[in-house]
């Protein structure tokens, strides 16, 4: 206790000195949700050869947001009509941080007006809309509501989706970025199905209240942060992704809700960046041994206090640029549990080694390791971005290729992407994922590849494969249509004492599953942040019985939304 007590004001005490100190040293740090279609817009430029772009790891600064969209400006000759038109909203939305950024070769220390401000449902000086806009010479503050509702329909059932609340970004003086966003959600009815959930893209639904009438849950993500020249520091309970998939990442997705984290981004010069964090995971394992009783006396059920045992997770990467547009990415991660470790807290320890240190190389005492690689091809081949991911779980060479005795745990994925070839405005997406069995499993259940009972990685989890295709067409600003289908395979999942012992299952062991989808999507952003939405899938579920045969079961599901905000 006394470790995690000082690990904690260590990194307050460190932020405090930034204000302090470092007004020359310092700036600001705001993350822009990974959800954001600036994202797509600066991907598209940059395997166009209009700009470079490092997206390993998301969300990214609005501030290095901006000056992507500066570069952009720089080279509006290599735009299309419809890129101009996107980079001129864009522009109204990353006004401030480009102005007082960009424009000043990187320094925040600009000239802050003294005379306060205060702006209400009305356009900014971007001539961007904002509910609510206040201003001093300490304090940039945004607020805006968020709200959301959807109905859809599910194999004839109807269900509405009602989300609201809100979300506020601003800096504090020269040095402290922030961000907060809560929205309480509520589905009727309560019944969902799998597929609707758990075995989907989709964030999991992490309930608070929940039966046949309705669930309810509340997702809350919020940040504080700093920069600096080379680096950054954010402190955040967010969502954070790792890789380039688009439809799901094996490092690090946002299938599992949020978690808080500690996070580090060091890129001393323009071809070495390295990242790092810390997170605080949800095991979902109670300890037996730490329950006391409360001495409150109920009908129904234990009133005994119950605890769960801490569960950490650490990860970190070192990326290569050898030349413009091609990233080669080599990380490591650890999860681990019980107590906070110094040694997984050292941005550039070596976790596996570590952890044979720490725990004596006894596998029943010790963590979780996992090793992981990317590369990423931008305009090497016109107009296109190749890449792809490998995570290792487990991996022994020596035994690869005995049928006997082999022990890997592991997956990858592949993928590229088409921009305006042969058409400009389309985009031509195709991607593969194979995950073997046992991968993100352990037989120790607080080091699972898991946060709240959900895997940090790819929606599939184990024993399955994926082959994704998708064409987007953007017809002006804001409105774009895909039509997307995939094809999955899932065999039994490693549960129980499968998959802890050589040798591993082979791959689609067990009973499988084979699903096929079609989907058609539809989306405009009318601005900034207004969304609507009509979205239609088509899913043929086929299951393996115990005499082989297949039973196969339709599924239909149409929705309409709007959404204000983000979130």
């Amino acid at each position: 206790m006394k470790n995690k007590n000082y690990v904690i004001k260590s990194i307050f005490t460190f932020l405090l000195l930034s204000l302090i100190y470092g007004s020359s040293l310092f700036a600001q740090v705001v993350d822009e949700s990974i959800d954001d279609n600036v994202y797509d817009y600066l991907s598209r430029l940059s395997q166009k050869g209009v700009i470079s772009y490092f997206d390993l790891v998301k969300p990214l600064s609005r501030k290095y947001i901006a000056g992507k969209l500066s570069d952009a400006e720089k080279n509006r000759d290599k735009l299309t009509k419809l890129e101009k038109e996107e980079l001129k909203f864009y522009k109204q939305e990353y006004g401030y941080e480009i102005e007082t950024f960009v424009k000043h070769n990187d320094k925040s220390t600009v000239d802050y007006s003294t005379n306060e401000y205060i702006g209400f449902a009305g356009k900014d000086k971007y001539n961007r809309f904002r509910t609510f806009t206040y201003k001093n010479k300490f304090l940039q503050f945004n607020f805006d509501p968020v709200f959301g509702y959807e109905i859809s329909n599910w194999e004839k059932k109807s269900f509405k989706h009602l989300k609201y609340g809100v979300y506020a970004t601003g800096y504090i003086g020269e040095h402290l970025g922030f961000k907060f966003v809560t929205v309480n959600n509520r589905i009727e009815p309560g019944r969902l199905h799998p597929l609707q959930n758990s075995f989907s893209p989709e964030t999991n639904l992490d309930f608070q209240l929940k039966d046949k009438n309705r669930v309810e849950f509340a997702r809350l993500n919020a940040s504080i942060g700093t920069d600096w020249a080379w680096g950054r520091l954010t402190v955040a309970k967010d969502f954070i992704t790792w890789g380039h998939g688009v439809r799901g990442n094996l490092v690090l997705s946002k299938k599992a809700p949020s978690f808080p984290f500690i996070r580090l981004d060091i890129h001393p010069n323009n071809w070495i960046h390295f990242s790092y964090i810390h997170a605080w995971l949800n095991s979902d394992v109670f300890d037996s041994s730490a329950f006391y009783p409360t001495y409150r006396v109920r009908q129904y059920g234990s009133s005994d206090r119950r605890v769960y045992i801490p569960k950490y997770f650490a990860q970190h990467t070192l990326t290569i640029t050898p030349l413009t547009g091609l990233d080669l990415s080599i990380g490591e991660s650890v999860v681990y549990a019980d107590n906070l470790q110094i040694a997984f807290l050292i941005p550039i320890m070596f976790f596996d080694l570590a952890d044979e240190y720490l725990n004596r190389n006894d596998n029943y005492a010790g963590s979780n390791t996992q090793l992981f690689l990317g590369v990423s091809s931008r305009n090497h081949i016109k107009n296109t971005h190749l890449y792809g991911s490998f995570f290792a779980d487990e991996l022994t060479p020596t035994n690869l290729f005995d049928s006997q005795k082999q022990y890997y745990k592991f997956g990858f994925t592949l993928g590229g992407s088409v921009v305006d070839l042969p058409v400009n405005n389309l985009q031509l997406f195709l991607e593969y994922t194979k995950i073997y069995p046992s991968t993100y499993r352990h037989f120790i259940p607080t080091l699972t590849y898991e946060s709240s009972s959900v895997v940090l990685g790819h929606w599939l989890e184990d024993n399955a494969d994926l082959i994704y295709a998708a064409l987007e067409y953007r017809f002006f600003r804001g409105l774009k249509a895909k039509l997307w289908g995939q094809y999955v395979r899932k065999g039994e999942e490693s549960l129980g004492d499968n998959g802890y012992h050589p040798p591993i299952p082979p791959f689609l062991f067990g009973l499988r599953k084979n699903y096929k989808y079609f989907g058609f999507d539809v989306s405009y952003e009318i601005f900034h942040e207004l969304y609507a939405r009509a979205h239609y899938q088509y899913i043929n579920e086929s299951r393996e019985k115990s005499n082989h045969d297949f039973v196969n079961t339709i599924f239909h599901e149409i929705s309409f939304s709007v959404k204000y905000g983000m979130f």
